[in-house]
């Protein structure tokens, strides 16, 4: 058989039966379903997706995000942060560029 190369997804998924206490490193695509306790840390270039369902409690860095799910405590990105319909955010944010949809749930203070 001759040499072939592996090829990888660059996405990742957090399925919802799932719960991480502690630091996670985000390269390139997350989708997060499940529930992170601590501190969410993204590359640039890469975009984290909390679907709904999903919650985070601690701190996110990000380059770009979209909430359809629920965080609790500071988010920091150094893109854009869309809150869409169903997302939730209690704690504080700083960002370029901010959309918070109609019916998000949005009491936070902010940086821009």
């Amino acid at each position: 058989m001759a040499n072939k190369e592996l090829k990888t997804s660059e996405l990742s998924v957090i399925a919802p039966d799932i719960t991480l206490e502690g630091n996670l490193l985000v390269s390139n695509e997350l989708h997060l379903y499940g529930k992170i306790t601590g501190e969410v840390r993204c590359n640039p270039g890469s975009l984290l997706i909390l679907k709904e369902g999903s919650l985070v409690e601690g701190k996110i860095f990000a380059d770009q995000l979209i909430i359809d799910g629920f965080v609790k405590g500071m988010v920091e990105a150094s893109g854009r942060i869309w809150i869409t319909a169903s997302g939730k955010l209690a704690g504080s944010v700083k960002t370029p560029s901010l959309q918070v949809d109609p019916g998000a749930i949005f009491e936070a203070k902010v940086q821009m």
